[in-house]
């Protein structure tokens, strides 16, 4: 989680106290027989009492007390919400760069999974094409007794084996396999990783990933949560595949996708964008029953301009 010099878990540990003293405030400062016969009837005051001016005297010094009292409850509420205001802001602020930070990490561990896998998958598809061109041709014990050598340099001296008429043949035709190279390394496990968890004394980050056949990222969750009872998370649910475009001669990378934002104060979002071919875009953005729409120009590092009514 990042560091701000502001410590929004303290604001939100302060407000937390502020409200315990409201709700203190607002009854005097008092509760049980004091606050049962300062709120009760002139006649029960004055049974207890035993004096019908002396009850009217405690419960009018009580309900002053009382709105001098509520003043301060009402002004300390207020602060409270001030300050849960702030921590909050600045919560949600801070998960959402950590949330950022969380998905890059993901991204950058699944990524680099997928294209292992792919280079190893390429380099048995090579080998298999390899070998069965060998055997093809008649070449397979040759190479497997020299399988430093090359065939091209095998097949142009003047002492070439039989094979070689069969490999030139298939090279004329542009249909010869290519010898491989070294094995490259292998993914570790059966399945891409889709989990990623830090966790300081600030809070804890997990994002998780959902994919398809394919490989295609469809779905991914980061939920931010710290010490203090906050949380934040952000589901983005990917349409369609990722396409490529060129705007202004630079190249960017696009896909649709809808965003479902739960902040720290439970409140939600929902933002829908989606891209043209032509790299411009549009968002609408729905929280509190309201939509904001926003247009993008397409640009790389455009930000995205709210649309004016």
């Amino acid at each position: 989680m990042a560091d701000f010099s502001i410590d929004y878990s303290q604001l939100h540990t302060v407000q937390e106290k502020m409200r315990s003293l409201a709700e203190q405030a607002g009854s005097g400062g008092g509760d049980g027989k004091f606050k049962e016969v300062g709120e009760g009837s002139l006649g029960d005051a004055t049974t207890v009492f035993g004096n019908r001016q002396l009850a009217a005297a405690f419960q009018t010094f009580y309900s002053r007390s009382r709105s001098r009292t509520k003043q301060a409850k009402d002004g300390l509420t207020e602060l409270a919400d001030t300050f849960k205001g702030v921590s909050d802001y600045w919560f949600d602020t801070d998960a959402n760069m950590a949330a950022s930070g969380g998905v890059d990490a993901q991204r950058g561990e699944f990524n680099e999974w997928v294209s292992t896998k792919e280079a190893h998958d390429q380099w048995v598809a090579d080998k298999e094409a390899w070998d069965n061109m060998l055997e093809d041709i008649g070449a397979t014990e040759y190479f497997q007794e020299n399988p430093d050598e090359s065939i091209r340099q095998v097949c142009s001296g003047s002492d070439a084996p039989d094979f070689c008429e069969a490999w030139r043949e298939l090279e004329a035709e542009g249909n010869h396999a290519l010898k491989p190279g070294d094995e490259p390394p292998k993914p570790k496990g059966d399945k891409p990783p889709t989990e990623y968890t830090y966790t300081d004394d600030e809070g804890t980050v997990k994002v998780t990933l959902e994919y398809d056949d394919d490989y295609n990222v469809t779905k991914q969750t980061s939920e931010i949560s710290n010490p203090n009872g906050l949380s934040y998370t952000s589901e983005q649910e990917f349409d369609g595949p990722a396409r490529e475009v060129t705007v202004d001669g630079d190249k960017r990378t696009i896909q649709d996708y809808t965003m479902t934002t739960t902040y720290g104060d439970g409140t939600e979002s929902v933002a829908v964008v989606r891209w043209n071919e032509d790299g411009t875009g549009t968002m609408e953005v729905t929280a509190d029953d309201e939509v904001t729409k926003y247009t993008h120009n397409g640009k790389k590092d455009a930000e995205w301009e709210e649309v004016k009514d």
